[in-house]
């Protein structure tokens, strides 16, 4: 059976995944310290991991992502949302490490373990007129209108890449 895993889910629980948190909460499957490895998980077992507003609140984004790189089977997906690092909230929660660009995630320490299949920075409804504009020039947006028209999120899609 293929599995599902809800990482860092907190109070949004999934049905027909693997819900872990780090607090016994309502619906959580599986207590876990995501900033301690290895993670309590056999490698190859996930065909999908989704990471919803958790990697911002963890010590160490690498091992994590070293951790789900190694619990994710081959072709598993792992979708990802962070807060963009022009977002009011990005340091509006004291538990928050860092914000996220539109290409740490392509990062060249990252290209052998995972292929970015999408990405999408989001705005508040009040900024929907930069969409358009970031979606054809994500770089530019960032590197010149980022901190006068604030994003919100990053949403990322990664496939597992392994051998």
């Amino acid at each position: 059976m293929d599995k599902k895993l809800n990482l860092g889910c907190g109070k949004k629980i999934k049905l027909g995944y693997l819900n872990v948190d780090y607090v016994k909460l309502p619906g959580v499957d599986k207590v876990c310290d995501l900033n301690k490895s290895p993670y309590p998980f056999k490698k190859n077992t996930f065909k999908e991991i989704l990471m919803r507003n958790i990697l911002e609140h963890l010590n160490d984004p690498v091992n994590v992502m070293n951790e789900v790189h190694r619990i994710s089977q081959p072709g598993a997906i792992i979708k990802i949302r962070v807060p963009h690092f022009s977002s009011a909230n990005v340091w509006g929660d004291i538990e928050h490490k860092r914000g996220y660009n539109y290409s740490t995630f392509a990062n060249p320490n990252m290209q052998d373990k995972f292929e970015v299949i999408n990405t999408k920075i989001t705005f508040s409804h009040l900024k929907f007129f930069m969409r358009p504009f970031v979606k054809i020039a994500p770089s530019f947006y960032e590197k010149h209108f980022a901190y006068i028209f604030n994003a919100v999120d990053l949403i990322v899609e990664l496939k597992v890449k392994k051998n």
